[in-house]
């Protein structure tokens, strides 16, 4: 019995065929593996971009109101440390914040603020306010009926101009103020005015471009922050476009 084998035509047939199935699984597995990289670039632009704003939405909307400053690239504000109310008493304010824990030495390098709104220069600090209170000076008032803390600022009534309509007060202090700002193709964020810099994105990875401006506040409405950024990675853009409402009012 004669045994064949395969001839060269066969062999040659064979090969081309199953070179196109190669090919053809091949690009499959491609187009899959670079949608798999989108997919994942894309990610890291959203998870990036969420972090920056969430993080600049979370801290603006409870920070002290009306007291913010803007400039295009930068966005700077002062966090409430402590809140409460206050009541003149003669020539002396005295004041309850919600705290329990509060002290004189929680409170001795802060400022407590009566109806802030007037808008600051970027080198202003909160001194600069009217009705803002040096807390050097604080007696601590001892009131078992009271759940919270209570001070009092002696002498200091008659500085006051005008005032809450609630009575509402709010402590900050200089080293608290944050500021995000936009540049150097990354959102950055800043505490205090000798704290470098810290970076919320990465340049090599996400270049964010735009603006951040504020609108005080005024009878019709509370401050709004604007936030404007574009985040852009490869050759794609994403553009967040966001109001951020004070919830705070005098």
């Amino acid at each position: 019995m004669k045994i064949r084998g395969f001839t060269l035509i066969e062999m040659v047939i064979t090969m081309l065929v199953s070179s196109i199935l190669v090919l053809g699984i091949a690009g499959f597995v491609e187009l899959g593996t670079k949608g798999y990289a989108q997919s994942v670039d894309r990610q890291r632009l959203q998870t990036q971009a969420k972090f920056a704003l969430e993080k600049m939405t979370r801290e603006a909307r409870h920070a002290v109101p009306n007291v913010f400053i803007a400039d295009g690239n930068c966005l700077s504000f002062f966090p409430i440390i402590d809140s409460g109310f206050y009541a003149v008493s003669g020539s002396d304010i005295n004041f309850i914040v919600g705290n329990p824990s509060a002290s004189v030495s929680t409170l001795s390098d802060k400022q407590l603020l009566i109806n802030p709104t007037q808008m600051l220069s970027p080198t202003d600090g909160l001194g600069a306010l009217k009705n803002s209170f040096d807390l050097s000076s604080v007696v601590e008032i001892s009131d078992p009926n009271i759940s919270g803390a209570t001070f009092s600022l002696p002498d200091k009534a008659p500085e006051l101009i005008g005032g809450s309509v609630v009575n509402r007060l709010y402590i900050s202090a200089d080293n608290r103020k944050v500021s995000y700002c936009v540049g150097g193709s990354r959102v950055t964020r800043e505490v205090g005015f000798s704290d470098s810099p810290r970076p919320l994105t990465d340049a090599s990875e996400v270049s964010v471009s735009g603006a951040v401006s504020y609108t005080p506040a005024s009878v019709q409405h509370n401050g709004v922050v604007h936030i404007d950024l574009s985040f852009k990675q490869s050759d794609e853009t994403t553009r967040f476009q966001q109001d951020v409402q004070v919830l705070n009012v005098p």
